[in-house]
Parts: structure tokens; sequence; C-alpha cells
């Protein structure tokens, strides 16, 4: 019959508060409603509107949580709008037919009630809200009633019979269960009429907001001699109440901003900003001292923490019973404690009443999670003449309320400072780093015990990676068994931290880990590393917990565990990078075994069984290689075509791509999965110059969890290592390839050179030696340009030759290979100076040498070196005495041998030209030469394994450096 009651299962008697309970939780309701408390009133709204939109805001949510409630709601209408209230309350989402046909709600017209015999009747009006007050509470549990009061603008109804029906239906609403709005049209009645309706009742609804009516005049009071006189009383008490609630508005505002100012300012220290509110709070309560104190109930502790001015008594570190103090005052109501009467009060007994003379309290009790509770006060020698106000509890309530935060911010920073510096310690191994936090975590927790679990087997035992406050030995292990539902095995099963501060009375007290540890209390929460389980984090104690673990804690083990999977799939990650790194870099391993063992890496880091390397080929991807085992798909083996293959879409998407169960992929019309039944796939592309390889790939007969960030970081730089070790092996092929082309044209080159050096000797000297014999003979008959002709052509040859003996030089060089022996080079030096006698005669030139080394050479191509070298050193000279120093450094396993001279020195960025075949800087009217000494030498050097390289600049000398090897591998 009734609209069902809702929420309000067991309503309480109909009253004002329901009515403004009904727009306080209406979102329709746009405004503020005044609570109730305590002002002269009844069960009577008086609604003054404007448009059409205000008539409808208050009474929908009037109607609405009427109808919730089981009561009766009854709206009075002007003739004719019943169809657009109808419409209004569907707008609004109330079922208006369900309730009609409940008989939860009724629309009666002022025709049917205010004027049903023509005219208004207030006796009458009375007698039939009473009538239909009691034929609701038959049914329902109460009498809603919204009324249009329209009817009243073009009735004779005088003031004063409005005023007499309004007293006596109000006296009926506040001694039944119903509840009225009275709706009236501002824009219809006179102003008059409106100043009568806001006189005459203690409750409005106007322009969105619900109030007290501060102009309310009481019917008795509204008429009589002595009106006026009570007008003007009413006023200007008004007057006086509003300017102290604006007051006191004003103060409350003043102490909000400069609160806020405070603590939000980020220059200021806690202790800082602690003795500003200090200031503020003895300012605000006339109190002279302001402190906060650590406090323990149980334990009847106090011990003063900071104090906001020096006192006799009061100072930090001063310890007393709590009991002897007026924080009991806070502790004993876990909240707010005053004392304006020491006697009154039961304190004239304690000891800073009869000690310390503190006569006026105001102290707040602190909870700080994760560390001692504060008590938070203000304190006098003075007595207080009354007690202290709702107001200044409220603001010493807002400054316990910034104490408490700031308390706890610094708890939850200070951990997580210590966390930080914990781990990004870079002298702290993973291992040292986890004794740290697991010690850090049992002083935060308040527990003694803690460890890292690592489960291998998901229905095995955990084993203890590392542990604390067990009493362990280091090389110690300890494996652990706990049964389902309990400790760490609950933990691995659930994503929030798991908690229990007493197992004692729950099953947990059945389960081994507290019959062989008498472990208590316990906290641990899950680590994984990657998508895969790999753990427990935890931290316990023996002892009874007596509180239970708050949200930050759960908070900060959290952050831990968090942190200590991320370090042990970083440790995991960089094993495996670290060994295909070592696989890749092995000269040991022929390619295969380097692409196995690359496999072996992968199949091992994914957790899968089978490790794959393809090549796509016109119409399939064929299998290279193949770590693992298929009933199938073995090496060689050309899978389904690219038309109907998992690998495709790599190739396709040129990302790598990794999914955890190919069926809910959408997969499972490919071939892989229906034919060859493979139901986890991770693959990456491989990559040869540029070009499309293939992919590297992994898989299952199995799905398993999504893969992680972490293991597609690691496909990726395996399919770039298996990429790297294809492209090197088609590179090295590529350049034996040409090395041995090389090395083809370089023999034939030599071949050529030398054949063409020895053979143009004999030619040349036949050219010299018949051009000198021409001149000898007939040399009577030759004149001066004869004779000219003839020298020309004779030098001309003396240079070929010379030019032809430097080539074979050249080209011998290249023949001596690695054939050295032991080769003194004093001894050397002096047959250089032997050979050289005539031109170190002619231009009087002083050689200068250390002690020179035995190198492993070939003597010959040593003696053409230094004779080259010395040589040139005397021959571009322009010093009335050359001086040449020979001198040689031991570097390491090379000799660096340095050869000095005081000529005429080279432009710096002419020293790399020098050692080009054929050229030369001069010409050979200024020195004469070949263009391929120095050449020679850098060939000769360069077959010694060693380096050739001068430093010079014009007029300055020159310094030729080169090295050769000390030890018997040149190649080393």
């Amino acid at each position: 019959m009734n609209q069902t009651v809702g929420r309000y299962d067991q309503p309480e008697v109909l009253d004002l508060e329901n009515g403004l309970e009904a727009f306080q939780s209406s979102p329709e309701f746009r405004g503020p409603v005044e609570p109730f408390d305590g002002h002269t009133c009844n069960d009577h709204f008086a609604h003054i509107y404007e448009t059409h939109e205000e008539m409808f805001e208050a009474a929908i949510p009037f109607i609405r949580h009427g109808l919730e409630r089981g009561e009766r709601v009854m709206y009075i209408i002007e003739k004719g709008t019943e169809a657009e209230v109808r419409e209004a309350m569907r707008d609004a989402g109330l079922d208006v037919d369900t309730a009609l046909t409940a008989g939860a709600l009724t629309f009666h017209t002022v025709q049917e009630t205010y004027l049903r015999n023509g005219s208004f009747d207030p006796d009458e009006m009375i007698d039939f809200y009473g009538e239909m007050v009691t034929e609701a509470t038959e049914d329902h549990e109460a009498l809603r009633i919204v009324a249009e009061m329209t009817w009243l603008n073009n009735d004779d109804t005088s003031v004063e019979q409005f005023i007499e029906y309004e007293q006596k239906i109000n006296d009926l609403f506040d001694h039944t269960d119903s509840l009225a709005i009275c709706q009236y049209n501002r824009n219809l009645f006179a102003p008059e009429v409106i100043r009568n309706v806001v006189q005459t009742h203690p409750h409005l609804i106007y322009d969105g907001a619900a109030c007290h009516n501060v102009y309310y005049t009481p019917p008795e009071e509204f008429f009589g001699a002595d009106a006026p006189a009570r007008e003007n009383e009413r006023m200007l008490q008004t007057l006086r109440d509003r300017t102290i609630a604006k007051a006191q508005l004003h103060r409350r505002e003043r102490f909000l901003q400069y609160l806020y100012e405070v603590s939000s300012d980020p220059t200021l220290s806690f202790e800082e900003k602690l003795q500003a509110l200090f200031d503020l709070g003895c300012e605000q309560f006339g109190l002279e001292l302001g402190a906060m104190a650590k406090v323990d109930p149980d334990a009847d502790q106090f011990e003063i923490e900071f104090v906001s001015d020096d006192h006799e008594y009061f100072e930090a570190g001063l310890e007393l019973p709590l009991s002897e103090t007026y924080c009991t005052a806070a502790t004993n109501t876990s909240g707010i404690g005053s004392v304006a009467d020491p006697v009154e009060a039961g304190y004239d007994d304690i000891y800073v009443h009869n000690e310390f003379g503190i006569k006026t309290y105001l102290g707040t009790y602190i909870e700080v999670e994760g560390d001692d509770n504060r008590t938070f006060f203000f304190v006098s020698e003075e007595p207080r003449d009354e007690d202290f106000s709702a107001n200044e509890r409220t603001f010493q309530r807002l400054l316990g309320q910034w104490v408490k935060y700031e308390l706890e911010r610094q708890q939850r920073e200070q951990f997580l400072h210590k966390c930080y510096e914990i781990t990004s310690d870079p002298a702290l191994d993973f291992e040292e780093k986890l004794e740290q936090l697991l010690e850090l975590g049992c002083d935060q927790f308040g527990l003694e015990i803690a460890g890292l679990n690592h489960l291998p087997s998901w229905d095995g035992k955990f084993r203890l990676e590392k542990g604390i406050g067990l009493g362990l030995d280091s090389d110690e292990e300890l494996w652990t068994d706990p049964d389902n539902g309990c400790y760490c095995r609950q933990t691995m099963t659930e994503d929030s931290p798991v908690e229990m501060v007493d197992v004692r009375d729950t099953h947990w007290a059945e389960d081994t880990i507290y019959q062989e540890f008498g472990l208590t209390s316990y906290l641990g929460t899950k680590v994984s590393t990657g998508a895969a389980p790999y753990g427990t984090l935890w931290f316990g104690s023996t002892e009874l917990r007596e509180r239970p673990f708050s949200e930050t804690e759960r908070s900060f083990i959290e952050l831990m565990g968090q942190w200590v999977s991320y370090e042990i799939e970083r440790r995991e990650n960089n094993d495996s990078q670290r060994k295909l790194y070592e696989i890749t870099a092995n000269p040991d391993l022929d390619p295969d075994e380097k692409i196995d063992q690359l496999l072996e890496v992968g199949c091992k880091r994914l957790n899968l069984p089978i490790g794959m390397l393809t090549r796509k080929r016109e119409q399939a991807f064929e299998i290279e290689h193949m770590h693992g085992t298929h009933p199938e798909l073995d090496e060689g083996s050309l899978t389904p075509p690219l038309t109907d293959n998992y690998c495709r879409r790599v190739v396709n998407t040129g990302n790598s791509i990794s999914v955890g169960d190919a069926g809910a992929a959408g997969w499972d019309g490919d071939a892989l999965y229906h034919e060859f039944d493979l139901k986890c796939y991770s693959g990456t592309q491989v990559f040869v110059r540029g070009e499309n390889y293939g992919t590297v790939c992994f898989t299952d007969l199995a799905t398993r969890e999504e893969f992680t960030e972490a293991e597609q970081v690691f496909l990726d730089i395996l399919g770039q290592c298996v990429s790297y070790e294809i492209e090197r092996q088609q590179h090295e092929a590529d350049l034996k390839e040409t090395i041995d082309q090389l090395e083809q044209s370089n023999d034939r080159l030599r071949q050529f050179a030398y054949a063409a050096s020895h053979d143009l000797q004999e030619p040349l000297r036949m050219v010299s030696t018949y051009l000198q014999l021409l001149e000898n003979r007939y040399k009577e008959d030759l004149d001066e340009d004869a004779q000219e002709f003839i020298n020309f052509a004779v030098n001309g040859a003396d240079r070929m030759r010379a030019m032809v003996d430097d080539l074979l030089a050249f080209s011998q060089v290249e023949h001596a290979g690695n054939e050295f022996d032991s080769v003194d080079c004093d001894a050397v030096l002096d047959h250089v100076t032997d050979d050289l006698q005539i031109q170190i005669e002619e231009n009087d030139a002083e050689i200068i040498s250390e002690s020179l080394p035995t190198v492993r050479g070939d003597q010959e191509q040593l003696e053409h070196l230094f004779s080259n070298l010395v040589s040139n050193a005397i021959k571009y000279n322009e010093s009335n005495q050359p001086r040449v120093e020979i001198s040689a450094d031991q570097r390491s396993n090379r000799w660096e041998f340095a050869v000095t001279d005081n000529g005429i020195g080279i432009y710096p960025d002419e020293t790399d030209k020098i050692f080009e075949v054929f050229k030369r800087l001069h010409h050979d009217d200024e020195y004469s030469g070949t263009g391929v000494g120095l050449s020679l030498c850098q060939n000769i050097v360069n077959n010694h394994y060693g380096e050739i390289w001068v430093e010079s600049e014009p007029d300055e000398g020159s310094t030729f450096s080169f090295t050769l090897p000390a030890g018997e591998n040149p190649t080393q």
C-alpha cells in the first residue's frame, strides 16, 4: 500500500529537522540550509519564490524525502495546474503513478480545501487538516503538505484572520506527525502581504536558502497595544545578535586565515610554525603559555616537548605522571579538554595546580600514527571567570588537527627520506640495502623480526632470502611451509598487505609458523618480479601488538615491497642482459652456439620453454634455430603461411608483440593456435642491414600472466643481440672475401712492382753508361748545348735508377712478412753511419746517439728505416753543422724511437703529406730525392706493427718518432 520507506527503516517523529534534512540531502536544492539550533520554530515552512523553477526546487526534495520515509504527501494546487506539477515531479525522477496508486501522493485543489465552502474559514480548515492527518497516519507514517497560497491574493481574508489561522495551524503541526510548506509567489502578492508572511513564519525558504527567520513575530505579540514596543525590542536585539555573530565570524575567518598562512609557509620550519600557533592560541584564548607534550595514558607518562615561552617550571624535557597534570581532561575524552575552575573540576589536588600554580587549561589529545601520542595545550596561572566557549574549543580543535597532520607528515617524510637514502646509496649492494630497509621497517612498525621470503614454486616451501631478528647464522638456510590462508601463504594470494595483530584467537594459531616460531603479530606484502610472484616482504613479533596497523603503515610496507620487487626484477634483468652481452662477445663460440645460447637465456628470463629464430621466406617463416622441443616443430620447419602466423603480426606492425593468452587476444584463428597449440607468444623483429630478416620469438603450450614492461625491454635487447650477431656474421664473411681479394690484388701489385723495378735497372744502367761513353768519346766534337743535353739525360737516368731502387726496396718490405728476429739497433745505426760516412763528412754533420735497445724485426728493413731518416736529417738542413740525435724510450711492450734534427723543419699542415708515395715538398733544384723514402719508412714501421709520426715547425727542426715491438710477439 505504501511507497517503500527506502533508507528510513524506522522513521522518527516528524518535525522541522526532517524538513531541513530533505533540503540538505537533495542535489536539487542549491542553497545553504541553516541547521536547527534551538530557535523558536514549528513544523511549518513559508516558501517565497519568484520563478517557476524556484517553486519546485524546494517542493521536489520535500516530497521525495516524505515518500522515502513512508509518509503521505498532500499537494494543494491551483485549479488547472495539476498536470504541470506532475510533469515537474516526473522530470525530477519521482514515480508519480506508483505513489498515486499506493495513496502515498494525493492532489487537492484550493476549492477542495481552503475555499471548500466558497470562502476561507480558519476553523473549518483546521478541522480539515486534522482529519487529513488522522486519515494519513492510519496507513502511513505521517502527513506532509505542500500548499500553493496564490488563492489568498484573491480572497477577502483579513490579516487578523490569516494570523489567527497561522497560530492554530502551527499548534496542529507541532502536536501531530505533520509538516508543511506554504508557497507564496512574490510577484503576485502585495509587499504588505509578503511582510506579514515573513513576520509570522519562524522558518523561511527564499532564493535557494532555508533559514531561521530573525524577523519572526510570535502571533501573541503581533497584535496588541505594546506591539510597537515589542517590535522595537526585537529589532534592537536582532541588530545586536547580528553584530556579535558578524564579529565572531570575522574573528574566526582571521584565525583560519592566519592558521592557513602559517601552516602553508614553506620558509618556516616545524618549530617556527609551532611557535606561531602557540602565539596565536595564547592571544585567542587569553592564556599565558602554550606547550606540547608526549603522553602515554596507559603508562601514566607525560613529557614536555615544546614550550612557547620561558616558564619557571614548564620547560622541554620536564617529566611528570600524566595523572598529575590537567592533560587527563583531554586524554580521558580523546579530544578537547578544558578546566576553568580546578576546584569544581576536581583538579585542585594535582601537582601542577599545587606546585606550579596553574589555574586554567585548554588542550587537545592527539593520537599520532607511528609515533608517540601528544597533548597540545594552553595554560595560565590566572583563574578564568567562565568556561571556554564553543568557538574557542573549535579553534583549539583546528590547532590540534594541524599539529596531528604535521606530526604524521613529518613521520611519513622522515621514513620516505630514510628509504630513499638507503635505496639510492651507490655504495650499498642489494643485500645491504635490504638489511637496512628491514631494520628501518622494524623500527617504524615497532616489531623485532623481518624478512624477505622467496617462493621458488607455488605449492612449495618459502626460502628465507634475508632475515633479521631470527637468530640465524649468515650461512644458515631457513625453509618454512605455512598453511593456506596463513602468514606468507595468504600474503601471496592478496594484492594488498596482510596483517594480523594477534593470531592467538584465530586459525593462524594452529599454523606451524606460530607453533614453531611464536610469531604473534604479522604484517606482510607480496613481492613480484614482473608479472610472476616472487615471494613476500614481512615483519612480525613474538610479542602482542597493542594497536592495529594503520593505513600509513600499510602504505609504508607497500612502498617497500614495490622497491624490493623493482630491485629483484632489475637484478634478474641485469643478470640476463649481462649473459646476452657475454655470449655475443665470446670469441670462442661459433655463430650457431651463440644463437642457441641467446635463445636459452631468453627462455629462462621469460619463463617459456620454446625459443626460435625464424627467417622470413616468400610464403612462410622458416625455423633456423630452436631451443626446446615441440611435437611438430623443429629446425628447418616451415611454419604456416605468412597470412596465418603469429610472426606476421610482428613483421606487419614493426613492433614487438607479447600476449600471455593468445586465445583471449583473438588469435585463436591462427594455425599456430589451433594446429600447433601455441597458447602464448612473445616476439620481436630481427633486422639485418636495414632489412627485415625474421623474428626471434618464445612460446608455450600453456597460457601465462601478461608480460611486464621489463620483459618487453629484455625481449627488444635480445632481438638486437640476435640481429647484431647475424649481421656480424655476414660482415665477417664479406670482410673475409674482401681481404682475400685485396691480398690477391696486393700480391699481384707487389709482383709487378718487383718485376718492373728489377727489370728496369739493366736498361737504365745501359742508358746511363752509353751516354757517358758518348760524352767521353766525342767530347771534343760536342758544343756546350750538346754537353748540357747529355748531362740532363744522364741525371735523369740516375734519378730514374734511384727511384727504381727505392721501389724495389718498397716492394721487398711487403715481401718480408712476419719472420722477425732480435735486432740490435746500435749495430744497425753503426752500419748506417758507415754507409753515410761521405755525406756526414761533406756536411760536417754530428750524429748523437744514446744506447739503443734490441728489438724484434727485420734487420735489412730497419737499416733502410734509419738510413732514410738520418740521411734526410742531414740533407734538409741549412745549419753550419747539422746535428742528428737518436734516442729510444720503452712504452709497455714497445720501444719509442726519436730522430731529432736542427734542420729546415716542416709546416704542421704538411706533416701528413710527406708520407705519401712520390710526394715531395721541394723541387730537385732545391733538394734531390725520389719521394719514396718516407713512404718506405712508413711501410717498414707498419710492417713491424708500429706507428710513425713527425713533430715540426719551420726553421726549428723536426723530430721523427716511431715505435717498434720489444716483446716476443709483435702483434700483441
